[in-house]
């Protein structure tokens, strides 16, 4: 990565570019935060033209291909050393209520970094100089404190974009942060927002919650907001399920204890059936005459369930099917 930073540093250095050149977003943050978790693209801002500086780092033998352009959103990327570089023309943003495709134009660093999702992913750093930029005052703060929080009103950040809510879920438990009272309210009151966006973009944000150290966290955290809800209602229905004498848990907390049981590294396929084991109980529990509870077949209907589940998320076929699988026959292990 840094061999990257330092081609792009030499290739403007002299020229209209320098000292007009920021690192912003995951690479900044991970800097700083002493991690390489999300280091594998750049993302470099300017307050100009970035189509034109893309051209320049292609004519000058440092983009290792021809740039590829987006006129609308005033992006460009290039790769170089093998590496994903996007370059970004400072601009405002505005949004449809029913889209997530926003209506851009050009503006300054600071319209730009309002635009992005938290504080901690608006430092700015000048790749020529290495000076740290804090052009919301509470950034480098809010970083060194474990904080996220919306560098404007949360509500206007999750109505622009509301992957955003998933996306904080997601921060609070890889870092291990908090995120700060009034942007988890404004989680709760925009979660139903989360309806238009596309099952893809939701699936890619809850595998890497669900990936995570603390994924248990974060589906409390899912449950608790109402996001749950929007995408997998038969997850949070496990919620508040008492079992027979022989259970200590809910259904939610045994499902939570099974799911910290499985390490991240065992793979998502493991990571799902622990989370969907026993999604199949609120449907089949049963109490009989002597007030025991009963969850007869759970097995086979989870695996049903599971396939709902997981095939509204356009899982891959081969996912559902041994996660299905497992559900199935977790009675005989």
């Amino acid at each position: 990565m840094n061999e990257v930073i330092e081609a792009l540093r030499k290739a403007t250095k002299g020229t209209k570019y320098e000292g007009r050149l920021f690192l912003v977003g995951g690479i900044v943050r991970d800097k700083l935060l002493g991690t390489t978790a999300d280091q594998e693209d750049v993302d470099i801002v300017l307050e100009g033209d970035a189509s034109e500086l893309a051209s320049f780092l292609y004519e000058h033998g440092v983009a290792e291909h021809r740039p590829v352009t987006y006129p609308r959103f005033g992006t460009a990327m290039v790769t170089v050393l093998g590496r994903q570089v996007e370059l970004v023309g400072a601009r405002k943003e505005s949004y449809d209520r029913k889209s997530r495709k926003p209506y851009t134009e050009p503006g300054t660093l600071r319209d730009d970094i309002l635009r992005r999702d938290f504080t901690i992913n608006t430092l700015l750093q000048n790749l020529h100089t290495g000076e740290i930029l804090d052009l919301t005052g509470q950034a480098r703060s809010d970083l060194e404190h474990g904080i996220i929080r919306t560098p404007r009103d949360p509500r206007i950040t999750f109505e622009d974009d509301p992957l955003r809510m998933l996306r904080a879920i997601r921060f609070a438990v890889r870092l291990n942060f908090t995120i700060e009272l009034e942007t988890y309210a404004a989680i709760r009151e925009s979660a139903y927002r989360l309806k238009i966006v596309s099952a893809e973009r939701i699936r890619d944000e809850f595998v890497k919650i669900l990936m995570s150290e603390n994924a248990s966290r974060g589906l409390e955290m899912l449950r608790d907001t109402g996001l749950l809800d929007q995408f997998a209602p038969e997850i949070s229905a496990m919620y508040g399920v008492t079992q027979n004498i022989y259970h200590i848990y809910d259904v939610w907390g045994h499902t939570l204890k099974t799911l910290e049981s499985i390490p991240p590294n065992s793979g998502i396929t493991l990571r799902l059936a622990a989370l969907l084991h026993d999604v199949g109980k609120p449907k089949t529990r049963t109490v009989d005459e002597n007030g025991a509870v009963h969850f007869y077949h759970h097995q086979s209907v989870g695996a049903e369930i599971a396939r709902r589940v997981l095939g509204r998320l356009r899982f891959p076929n081969s996912v559902i099917d041994e996660v299905a699988f497992l559900i199935s026959m977790h009675l005989r292990v």
